[in-house]
């Protein structure tokens, strides 16, 4: 079973992506949800962004990302051909206060051994236009500006995966919806 990780900024479509591919594909796609939304949804605490709750919180989902494809990979559907990810465990590194390399070295792995985890990536740019930027809540705090930044930071730490795919934030949903669609069609074929 290939693995492919949705990624990209805030309110990028990651979301509404993965409805689409479950609809149009069925069976032959198994999803993991975001540990993130989970983590949050769940009642942990966002308010307090000091560097120690931000490694607390990115050391949990990262490692509960790595449970939730490892499940995904044994339970998936018998037809399940390709897995598809709500972000991927090098998502992380963009928050985390010490920067990049010392993400992975706190995590005790490499950038390298996570990008080889996932046979492709599909990066999904925030929309250009303010008015499809979904407001800020408990799961979602950067504001629209910051989302471009976060996008930014999220590119830079995929680069080098040889198989990425990136959605431009040109694309509109529909668009975007149809890229994906045709992606993941060629792949099943």
């Amino acid at each position: 079973m290939k693995k492919i990780v949705l990624t990209g900024g805030p309110n990028g479509g990651k979301t509404t992506a993965l409805s689409i591919i479950k609809e149009s594909f069925n069976s032959s796609v198994e999803l993991v949800k975001e540990a993130a939304t989970m983590i949050y949804a769940g009642g942990f605490p966002r308010t307090d962004n000091s560097p120690e709750h931000v490694y607390c919180v990115q050391r949990i989902i990262y490692f509960l990302t790595n449970e939730l494809e490892g499940l995904g990979e044994k339970t998936a559907n018998k037809d399940a051909k390709l897995l598809i990810c709500d972000r991927g465990s090098v998502d992380g590194a963009v928050y985390w206060p010490g920067g990049m390399d010392d993400f992975f070295k706190k995590m005790n792995t490499t950038r390298e051994a996570q990008l080889a985890r996932y046979d492709y990536v599909i990066h999904l740019s925030p929309p250009l236009k303010s008015s499809f930027y979904k407001q800020q809540d408990v799961l979602r705090t950067e504001s629209y500006e910051e989302s471009f930044k976060v996008d930014e930071r999220i590119l830079q730490v995929w680069d080098g995966h040889p198989n990425r795919l990136i959605i431009a934030k040109e694309a509109d949903y529909l668009e975007k919806a149809k890229i994906i669609k045709d992606f993941i069609g060629n792949l099943l074929k």
